[in-house]
């Protein structure tokens, strides 16, 4: 039996969860009164999300639903937050009901976001391939081969191309 193969979205969630897990962990718990993290619990947060998101990109297929996408950011913002709390020490270990609410409606709006993004993956690939590599033309078969008339003199020719036809502005 052959494992399963991620599905071709799955690099895309896993970085996708990744990223955003980080900058609205951030984001929410400076709304949720925990400040702005020192460069330690950054540093932190980064390796924390990047496991994170490496653990969504490598899930199988079959757990690609939005249960399973709503677990993954939920996991991603209880882990950033205790990353954000573990060396700060600002505050205690268990989130403020505010908190608690802003952590909950960041995973709900990275839930929309990274669903957003994978349905729209298959049609903008397929639209910047075609734009990139154009579409196939059909080749005509039947070409006419156009020949310039060649002027009697070639004198005559240049002559015509070089008197200028205008002259001076006429008076009001």
């Amino acid at each position: 039996m052959s494992p399963a193969r991620p599905a071709a979205t799955a690099t895309l969630r896993g970085s996708a969860v990744g990223a955003l897990v980080a900058a609205l962990a951030v984001a929410a718990h400076g709304i949720g009164g925990g400040g702005l993290p020192e460069s330690a619990a950054l540093t932190l947060l980064l390796v924390t999300c990047s496991g994170v998101g490496a653990v969504t990109a490598q899930l199988p297929a079959r757990f690609h639903g939005p249960l399973a996408l709503m677990g993954a950011l939920g996991v991603g913002q209880v882990a950033g937050h205790f990353a954000l709390t573990l060396i700060s020490h600002v505050h205690s270990v268990v989130p403020a009901v505010p908190m608690l609410a802003a952590h909950a409606a960041a995973t709900a709006i990275c839930a929309l976001l990274v669903a957003n993004a994978e349905r729209l993956y298959g049609p903008l690939v397929h639209v910047w391939r075609v734009v990139l590599r154009g579409a196939p033309q059909p080749v005509s078969a039947v070409t006419t081969a156009h020949v310039p008339a060649r002027p009697a003199n070639p004198a005559v020719a240049l002559l015509r191309a070089s008197i200028s036809r205008r002259g001076p502005p006429v008076p009001v």
